[in-house]
């Protein structure tokens, strides 16, 4: 793997990425199946759905402005990015 330099802000994106997917995921293995959803739990759901978008979208914009994808591809650093942020994900652990 191309070893690439990454802003420690951008890897600070990515993990936010990570913990705002995971409490939708969260939020659903509580919940159940979205169709015996309250309004209150369907609301929620709606507010971690576009909190997930929002932080996906903030994390493409800086991945865009950075350049890093012209320079060396998007899966290039989008691995990269999953790698440096493996270990606070994990707390410590190098295991996907």
């Amino acid at each position: 793997m191309v070893d690439i330099e990454l802003p420690q802000a951008m890897v600070a994106l990515q993990l936010g990425v990570y913990f705002v997917r995971l409490r939708v995921v969260e939020h659903v293995r509580a919940h159940g199946p979205v169709g015996g959803w309250s309004p209150d739990v369907d609301a929620e759901g709606a507010r971690l759905q576009q909190a997930c978008e929002a932080s996906e979208a903030a994390l493409g914009k800086a991945i865009e402005e950075s350049g890093l994808e012209r320079e060396h591809g998007r899966r290039a650093v989008r691995r990269a990015l999953m790698a440096a942020a493996a270990p606070q994900v994990h707390g410590g652990c190098d295991c996907p």
